[in-house]
C-alpha cells in the first residue's frame, strides 16, 4: 500500500483539503456575519441613541429601522449558509472517508481482517468515521473564524475607544492558554475513550456469538458480571472525559467574564468622570452602551472554539485508528466500482494467463508452487486434491483476497486482483433483506423478470412464486437449505455474468437433484465466461478444458518451508 498516512493529523489535514472549497466558503460567511453583528449592533444603539435618549418622544427613524431589520435577516441567512456548507462539507468527507476504509478492507489480505473483530470493524466503520463529523463541520471553520471574527469586533472597538480594545486585547490570549492546558488532558482521555469502546464492541459481540455454549456451561451470570465490568470501565472514562471537557468550559467563563466586566467598570467609571484620562474623556452613552454590545460578542468565537475544541480532540483519536489503515489512493475512485452496476452485453474473448503462481499464507510454508494455464472465454479449469493442499487458498489468490508469493494471474495482460470478477466461497453469504435485495448487490439494474428467470433456471421459481421476490430472507440464509443457498449466489451471477467466475466447491453437500441444476447452469454459463472451480466431484470433470490434480511432494521444498506438493496438469481437449 504506497502513500500511507503516518499519522492521525495527516490524515485530518488530508480530509480538510479535500472539502476546502466548502470549508472556506464557510468560514467566509461566518466573517461577513460577524460583521453584519457588529453593523447590527452600531444601528441598534444609533435607534436607541437617537430616538430614546437624543430626542425624546420615541420618534424612531424609519430608514434606521428597516436597515437593522435587513441586516439581522442578513446575518441570520449567513449563518445559515456557514452551516449548511460546513455540514455539506461533513458529510461528503465522512462518505468519502468510508468508501476509502472499505476499500482499504477490500486491498487487505483476508487472514488480517479474520484476525479483527467483526464488532471492532463495524465500531470503525460507524463511530469512528461519525467522530470526523464535529471536526469538519464545526471545528475547522470555528478556528479561523476564533481569529477573524474577534478581530473585526476588536478593529471595531478600537476605533470607538482604543483603551476598551486594549482591555479586551489583553485579556483574549489568557483564554486560549488556559483552554490548551486543559486541552492537553482531553485528548489522552480521547484516545483511550476510542481504544475502549472498540474493545468492549468486540467483547460484547463474542459473548453473544457464543450464547448458546455460555448457557450450556452455566456460565450466563459470570458472563453477566465480566460485561457489566467491561461497562463500567467504559462508563469511567467517559466521565472523566466529561470533567475534564466541563472543567475548560468552566475557566473558559470565567476569564471572559472577568475580561467583561473589566470594560464594564471602565465604561461605568467613564461615564461618570471618576476616569478622565486617555479616551475615556470622550465617552458617550452611545459609544459606552456600543462597546458593552461588543464585549461579549468578542469571547463569543472563543467560547465556540472552546466546545469545538472537543470535537478536534474525538476527531483525532479516531484518525489516529484509522490512519495506519489508509492510503491516499484509497480515496481515488475505484475503476471496478462503475463496472458492477452495469451488465455485459455480449461476451469477448479474453484471455487469463497464470505463470509460475506460488501461493501460500505470509510468513507461513508456500502451500502450491509453479502453477501455469491459460485459459480463454468458454473454458474452464479444474482444481482437485485432497484436504489441506491449498485448493481454496488458490482461488482467494486468484480473487485478490490473499498476496501471492511469486508468480502472477493476469487478466489481458492486467493482474487479475485488479478486476472485476466473481467469487462463490463455500459459505454463501446472504444479507438480512427480500429475495431481491440479495439478487441486486451484483445486479443493481436487474428487472423482476431477469431475476424470475434466473431462479427458474435454478430451480428456486416455486419458492418465490409462494411469496413473491419481496419476501424477506433471514440473516445468513435462515429457511433455506444449503443447496438453495448455494444456487442463489450462483443466481447474482448469472445476472452479472463477468470475464472470471472463481467457485468453490459448488455442488458440495447437494442432492442429485441440486447438483445436476447447478451442473446444468454452469455448462449454460461457460461461453461466456472463464470457470476456476474447486471441486472433488467427478461429474464437474465433463466441463474442464484443463484440469490441476493436486498430490503430496515427492521431492525437496525450498530451504527454510516445508515439503510444497507437486502439481500434476492434465490438458483434455475442449
Amino acid at each position: 500500500m504506497a502513500a500511507e498516512f503516518s499519522s492521525g493529523p495527516e490524515l485530518l489535514r488530508f480530509l480538510s483539503q479535500q472539502q476546502q472549497h466548502r470549508l472556506r466558503l464557510a468560514v467566509a460567511c461566518g466573517a461577513l456575519a460577524t460583521a453584519c453583528l457588529i453593523a447590527q449592533w452600531y444601528l441598534l444603539c444609533t435607534l436607541l441613541f437617537q430616538g430614546l435618549l437624543a430626542t425624546p418622544g420615541l420618534t424612531l427613524s424609519p430608514v434606521l429601522l428597516a436597515a437593522l431589520v435587513a441586516v439581522m435577516l442578513l446575518r441570520l441567512g449567513l449563518l445559515r449558509a456557514q452551516e449548511v456548507l460546513a455540514s455539506n462539507a461533513s458529510t461528503t468527507g465522512r462518505q468519502a472517508l468510508r468508501r476509502a476504509l472499505l476499500q482499504s478492507w477490500q486491498h487487505r489480505p483476508v487472514y488480517q481482517l479474520a484476525q479483527q473483530s467483526p464488532a471492532a470493524l463495524a465500531s470503525q466503520w460507524l463511530e469512528d468515521v461519525d467522530a470526523f463529523d464535529g471536526y469538519l463541520a464545526r471545528y475547522w471553520p470555528q478556528q479561523y473564524l476564533t481569529v477573524l471574527a474577534p478581530l473585526l469586533i476588536l478593529l471595531a472597538v478600537l476605533y470607538t475607544d482604543w483603551l476598551a480594545g486594549l482591555l479586551l486585547l489583553c485579556s483574549a490570549p489568557l483564554i486560549p492558554l488556559f483552554m490548551a492546558l486543559v486541552g492537553m488532558g482531553a485528548e489522552q482521555l480521547n484516545q483511550r475513550h476510542f481504544l475502549l469502546r472498540q474493545r468492549l464492541a468486540g467483547h460484547f459481540l463474542d459473548r453473544i456469538r457464543q450464547l448458546a455454549t455460555i448457557k450450556r456451561l452455566q456460565a450466563v451470570a459470570a458472563s453477566r458480571a465480566e460485561v457489566a465490568s467491561r461497562s463500567d470501565q467504559y462508563r469511567q472514562v467517559v466521565m472523566r472525559t466529561l470533567k475534564v471537557a466541563f472543567l475548560s468550559s468552566a475557566v473558559l467563563e470565567f476569564f471572559s467574564s472577568v475580561a467583561i466586566a473589566s470594560v464594564a467598570l471602565y465604561i461605568g467609571f467613564g461615564l461618570l468622570g471618576a476616569i478622565n484620562w486617555g479616551p475615556a474623556a470622550g465617552l458617550t452613552l452611545f459609544s459606552g452602551l456600543f462597546i458593552l454590545l461588543l464585549a461579549p460578542e468578542f469571547f463569543q468565537p472563543l467560547r465556540s472554539f472552546a466546545q469545538f475544541y472537543h470535537d478536534k480532540a474525538s476527531a483525532l483519536a479516531a484518525a489516529n485508528q484509522l490512519a495506519p489503515l489508509l492510503s491516499r489512493s484509497d480515496f481515488q475512485p475505484a475503476a471496478a466500482d462503475t463496472a458492477t452496476t452495469t451488465t455485459p452485453a455480449a461476451p469477448v474473448v479474453q484471455q487469463l494467463l497464470i505463470s509460475q503462481l506460488a501461493v501460500g499464507y505470509p510468513g507461513a510454508a508456500r502451500l502450491q508452487a509453479g502453477l501455469n494455464a491459460r485459459l480463454h472465454t468458454g473454458q474452464c479449469l479444474l482444481i482437485s486434491g485432497s484436504s489441506g493442499l491449498g485448493k481454496t487458498t488458490i482461488l482467494q489468490t486468484l480473487a485478490g483476497l490473499l498476496p501471492a508469493c511469486s508468480g502472477s494471474a493476469r487478466l489481458n495482460q492486467q493482474p487479475l486482483a485488479t478486476q472485476v470478477m466473481a467469487y462463490l466461497p463455500q459459505q454463501p453469504w446472504l444479507i438480512a433483506g427480500s429475495w431481491a435485495d440479495n439478487l441486486r448487490l451484483l445486479a443493481p439494474e436487474a428487472t423482476e423478470p431477469q431475476m424470475r428467470q434466473v431462479l427458474s433456471e435454478l430451480g428456486l421459481a416455486e419458492l418465490v412464486a409462494e411469496s413473491g421476490l419481496y419476501r424477506q430472507i433471514g440473516e445468513q440464509g435462515q429457511g433455506l437449505s444449503g443447496g438453495q443457498l448455494q444456487r442463489v449466489q450462483l443466481a447474482r451471477v448469472l445476472l452479472a455474468p463477468t470475464a472470471v467466475v472463481l467457485l468453490d466447491e459448488p455442488t458440495a453437500s447437494l442432492d442429485n437433484q441440486s447438483r445436476d441444476i447447478v451442473i446444468n447452469v454452469l455448462r449454460q454459463l461457460k461461453p461466456k465466461t472463464m470457470l476456476i472451480i474447486v471441486s472433488h466431484d467427478p461429474a464437474l470433470q465433463a466441463l474442464a478444458d484443463q484440469h490441476w490434480q493436486l498430490t503430496a511432494a515427492t521431492k525437496d521444498a525450498t530451504p527454510g518451508l516445508t515439503a510444497a506438493p507437486a502439481l500434476e496438469q492434465v490438458q483434455h481437449e475442449a
